[in-house]
């Protein structure tokens, strides 16, 4: 029976470990992204002034306070995986693995709403790097007819 109880807690810590590994590696995605959206606003501001034209300025303007909400997202969602690992690291360490179905469930949550965000920033991405290739394809183009 004692057995069986200590091969049942170390079954339930192996699990929770790989959350932690899964929490981890969400973190370390969230520092990528961050970087990226840091690349995502640097391409915008060099390219200001074409954005800033008739053509392009309502759709830049969106995308501008689109990036804006999704670096929120993305910030909250960090300091929530954040408090999530350390209550996971609370709870391996405790001799009493109480309270691990709810701690299941917040998990699941926090991947829905990690999920979620990954969307929303690739979906931003997507169109920033669309507007931007447009602009450069102009921008190429006036180079041409200046070379001729």
């Amino acid at each position: 029976m004692r057995s069986k109880q200590i091969l049942e807690k170390d079954k339930t810590k192996k699990k929770l470990y790989k959350l932690n590994d899964q929490s981890s590696e969400w973190l370390a995605e969230l520092v990528f992204m961050q970087d990226e959206q840091k690349f995502l606003e640097h391409l915008l501001s060099s390219h200001f002034l074409d954005l800033s034209t008739e053509k392009y300025y309502d759709a830049a303007k969106k995308l501008i306070n689109r990036l804006k909400e999704v670096e929120s997202i993305g910030n909250s969602t960090y300091d929530t995986i954040q408090v999530h690992n350390k209550h996971l690291a609370t709870l391996i360490e405790s001799s009493q693995l109480k309270g691990k179905k709810e701690f299941k469930k917040e998990h699941k949550q926090i991947e829905k709403d990690f999920d979620a965000y990954i969307l929303k920033f690739n979906y931003c991405k997507k169109k920033i790097f669309k507007i931007i290739k447009d602009i450069m394809k102009v921008q190429k183009q006036k180079l041409l007819i200046k070379e001729q």
